[in-house]
């Protein structure tokens, strides 16, 4: 009898598992191209901040690159600042002043052809610029 009462426990749960264990389809994912984070790091100069209707900038000479920018070292590049870039100052500081060292990320398609790279970065604004001062 034990036996039985077993295999009647087990038969109903095995439909349960195997209903449990396959998760919903959902379909495929977006069709807009995947995004990637270009870091830069290097020389800052030329930094404007942004006013509310007007939009600063800020250049920099690419001395080092994530993967996905390596393409761009030694490169001078001027990037846009708008409303929503934030500008994180280090050390104290309370400006960018010019040959401080900094970092500057900006969210745009992962694959970007190398002869266009650099003028496709340009046209989209900063996302993050990092101040880290002048050099030791």
């Amino acid at each position: 009898m034990k036996k039985a009462l077993i295999f009647a426990v087990a038969a109903l749960m095995i439909p349960s598992v195997a209903l449990a264990a396959k998760p919903a389809s959902h379909g495929k994912g977006g069709k807009s191209a995947p995004k990637v984070v270009y870091v830069l790091r290097g020389t800052l100069s030329a930094y404007s901040a942004s006013n509310a209707p007007n939009n600063g900038s800020i250049t920099i000479v690419v001395n080092h690159a994530n993967y996905h920018g390596k393409a761009l070292k030694g490169q001078t590049l001027v990037f846009p600042l708008d409303a929503k870039s934030r500008i994180s100052l280090r050390n104290g500081l309370t400006t960018i002043t010019d040959n401080d060292h900094g970092i500057i990320k900006v969210r745009a398609a992962k694959r970007i052809a190398a002869a266009d790279l650099a003028t496709t970065l340009e046209a989209i604004a900063a996302r993050q610029v990092i101040d880290q001062g002048a050099s030791s």
